[in-house]
């Protein structure tokens, strides 16, 4: 909204309501000013004048008491008491609020304005007062100028509509006199023209016609035709003809307008093919069709320069589309697309009905649209091609484009456009950015990066971790070759060292050696060497790994993994020694408990006979313990001892040790029906059988017979095991804990163990370099699986 320096609101509609009345423009209007007389007279005030509010100015139309060159003197009238525009404004004694109003020869203390209001509620202009004394109106008077001040609208717009009539009836005998025009015009051009013009009633019979109808007939059919003739002669002119022109009559007569382009041979003269552009539109009458009007032209040249164009337009559209770089057309004053080739809605991600009618806006960021459409703004009318370059595209999916624009202005289709040709150097750009964050990347390295010359073996570049690790500056680093900050290199060493580099031999060159700083220290690096070119002279470019610390942290490891070495032997042996130790107190507990039952059977009570077997119980448990605790100690221990045996030496003397138990639970146990190499501890592997075996005999339900299945699988690198059985199975959330030492999912009373079978399965399996896991459903049975490498060369 345009908002007035008076704050009247819209002042491009005020402005419109106000030139309506055309009173802003000519000198001062006499017709009011019997009205600012009686504005005067009514408020008993020395001054009245009539204003009215223009774009930037006031405009006095009337006045009594000043001349309005005096009024116009006083500028700050005009926009005294307007903030409240649309109610009287009453100043009743400006000094009172330190407002000047004066003349040249008069100062004023009384001042009011009554505002002219539009019908449609805009401010036009005021009607106002002036006096020397201070509060002159009363309330009555408030009342009778407010609608002196109407009166003035209403003198207005009685005005207006007076000079509305009057241009009306201008205009409508005007619209006569050119009616009358139109009809000598018609009649003349119809008859002048060369172009058919005929009617038709509903029976096909002609109405009327022109001169050129008549005379192309007469040739046609022999004879003159007249008002009432028929309009079709089948047996005068060719079958597809009479049908064609029956068509169009039906048509017309349907009430259907239409027009048709349609060729046929030239009957008249040459027989040459010609082109008709036929009109035909239905005559009505009280709403109902009473016949139809045609016009036929001839339109050969155009329909022949139209195929030509029309062809034209077919090669260069196929060079448009077929064209390898993006194009598009665009509207030269609003940049609408209106077409884009092919490769154009590949390389921005779009499909045409997404682009086609849409301004170009959609391709470039917010903050570039306009500098982009001010530019085509200044190279319209420019002959040839523009170029502008570094232009940043936007892509569909966000990512951005870059390259060179090139522009040029042409007519399609009657419209100025620009055809705009995408020259896409993204890729390009892309590498020269990518190059530079590589250079960026070498300088600040904290690996010593060189680049030294082939033949004089000069340092050329140095990066910054090399000067600040080495103590040289840049300069000085030149000045020196490889061998000089190698120490045990001379000259003709290091040459014959890079002989294998520089004949092409190798492509590369890995070494360790010890590089001195300028200081004199020395510190040991793993060289990597390279040829390449720099500045484009062959060269050879260093790439250094100080690896001082590295060498510490082994040494450091080293010594760690000594001293582990040395604490599992100890420890190792510690569990050993303690469980053979333990042994032989529990056989003689075990041993004199069962003499004391031996001997005092007879003699104890029932009680007695209870803590006997409690006690000698115990003891057996605990040597079962003591057992199982040495054979996990023992489980690493012979690993050292790696040697190489098949897969049935070891589940052939597991299932002859657990014969018993496998028949007394009438057990059924499948093993593999090939036998497979292995390599490890033979009786580690043994003893991870022998466990998951027992295992899967144990934990049987009483009314179940156990079904153990070993099934094995194999891919290059190793064996896959499983251990299935068809036991009580294992609850999820107790498996991650199943193959902890000692640990106990059952009491003794419903299974017996110590919780270590499972733990000494696990440590015999990660030893050999394998891994071991369960999957179990509750109630149908467990799988137990590990993996193991395979020997080499199987």
């Amino acid at each position: 909204m345009n908002q007035s320096i008076f704050g009247t609101g819209n002042e491009e509609k005020r402005l419109e309501v106000l030139q309506s009345y055309a009173i802003l423009d000519g000198s001062p209007d006499k017709e009011f000013d019997a009205l600012t007389e009686l504005a005067a007279r009514l408020s008993g005030s020395a001054v009245s004048f009539l204003s009215f509010l223009g774009q930037s100015a006031c405009f006095i139309k009337a006045s009594f008491g000043l001349t309005i060159d005096e009024i116009n003197e006083m500028p700050s009238l005009c926009q005294l008491g307007l903030k409240n525009s649309k109610t009287p404004f009453l100043l009743k004694d400006s000094r009172k609020h330190k407002v000047t109003i004066a003349s040249e020869h008069t100062e004023f203390r009384f001042f009011a304005r009554f505002p002219l209001i539009s019908p449609n509620g805009f401010l036009l202009g005021s009607l106002c007062l002036l006096d020397q004394k201070p509060d002159l109106v009363g309330k009555g008077q408030v009342r009778s100028l407010e609608l002196l001040a109407a009166q003035v609208i209403t003198l207005l717009e009685g005005r207006k509509k007076q000079r509305v009539m009057q241009q009306s009836y201008r205009l409508h005998r005007e619209m006569e006199k050119q009616r009358a025009l139109d009809r000598l015009n018609n009649d003349a051009l119809i008859n002048t023209t060369t172009d058919d013009i005929w009617s038709i009633d509903c029976n096909h019979r002609l109405i009327a016609f022109n001169k050129a109808f008549a005379n192309k007939m007469e040739v046609l059919i022999g004879t003159r035709v007249f008002p009432g003739s028929p309009a079709l002669f089948p047996d005068k002119i060719p079958e597809d003809m009479h049908q064609q022109f029956k068509s169009f009559f039906a048509r017309a007569l349907s009430g259907e307008s239409f027009t048709e382009t349609y060729g046929r041979p030239e009957k008249l003269k040459s027989g040459m093919e010609i082109w008709i552009e036929l009109s035909a539109h239905p005559i009505r009458q009280d709403g109902k069709i009473t016949g139809a009007a045609f016009f036929a032209r001839t339109i050969t040249e155009r329909k022949m320069a139209e195929l030509k164009i029309t062809e034209s337009e077919r090669n260069y559209r196929m060079l448009f589309e077929l064209s390898p770089l993006p194009k598009m057309l665009l509207d030269v004053d609003t940049l609408e697309i209106l077409e884009i080739n092919q490769a154009a809605l590949t390389t921005y991600g779009y499909q045409k009905s997404e682009v086609l009618g849409y301004s170009m806006g959609i391709l470039f960021r917010e903050e570039e649209v306009a500098a982009f459409y001010e530019t085509i703004q200044k190279l319209k009318g420019k002959e040839g091609a523009s170029k502008l370059d570094t232009v940043i595209h936007l892509k569909k999916n966000g990512e951005l484009l870059q390259g060179e624009l090139f522009v040029h202005e042409l007519v399609y289709r009657g419209r100025n456009c620009i055809m705009a040709i995408l020259n896409d150097q993204t890729e390009q750009l892309r590498t020269l950015s990518l190059k530079s964050q590589l250079a960026s990347i070498m300088e600040n390295s904290l690996n010593e990066i060189y680049i030294f010359d082939t033949d004089s073996l000069h340092f050329s570049y140095a990066n910054r971790g090399a000067l600040l690790n080495m103590g040289y500056s840049l300069k000085e680093i030149q000045t020196l070759t490889p061998y000089d900050i190698k120490p045990e290199f001379g000259e003709q060493e290091f040459r014959d060292f890079l002989q294998p580099l520089l004949s092409d031999q190798k492509e590369k060159l890995v070494f360790v050696t010890v590089h001195e700083r300028k200081d004199g220290s020395r510190y040991p690096v793993e060289v990597h060497l390279q040829k390449m070119r720099y500045e484009g002279q062959p060269a050879l470019v260093a790439i250094i790994i100080d690896f001082t610390e590295t060498k510490k942290t082994e040494r450091k490891l080293q010594e760690l993994n000594e001293l582990l070495a040395k604490s599992n032997r100890e420890l190792e042996q510690f569990a050993s020694v303690t469980a053979h130790d333990l042994q032989e107190p529990l056989r003689m507990v075990s041993g004199f408990t069962s003499l004391i039952k031996k001997k005092y059977e007879g003699q104890l009570d029932e009680k007695g006979l209870q803590y006997i077997h409690f006690a000698m119980d115990g003891s057996i448990r605990m040597q079962q313990m003591i057992r199982d605790i040495l054979e996990y100690s023992k489980a690493g221990q012979a690993l050292k001892r790696m040697e190489q045996f098949s897969l049935m030496e070891v589940l052939d003397p597991v299932l002859n040790d657990l014969k018993k138990r496998i028949a007394s639970k009438d057990a059924r146990i499948d093993i593999p029906q090939h036998d497979l190499p292995l390599q490890g501890h033979q009786n580690s592997i043994y003893r991870l059988f022998l466990n998951l075996i027992s295992n899967a005999l144990k934990f049987i339900p009483n009314d179940r017979t156990p079904e153990v299945r070993i099934r094995v699988r194999q891919d290059p690198e190793k064996y896959h095991f499983t251990v299935e059985d068809n036991g009580i199975g294992i609850a999820s959330e107790d498996l991650l804990k199943l193959f902890q030492p000692f640990n106990r999912l059952h009491n003794k009373q419903a299974f017996e163990g110590t919780g270590l079978g499972l733990a000494t399965c696990k440590k015999i399996v990660v030893n050999h370099g394998g891994e071991i896991w369960v999957t179990s459903s509750p109630g149908t049975g467990s799988q137990f699986h590990f993996t193991m490498p395979k020997a080499k060369g199987v």
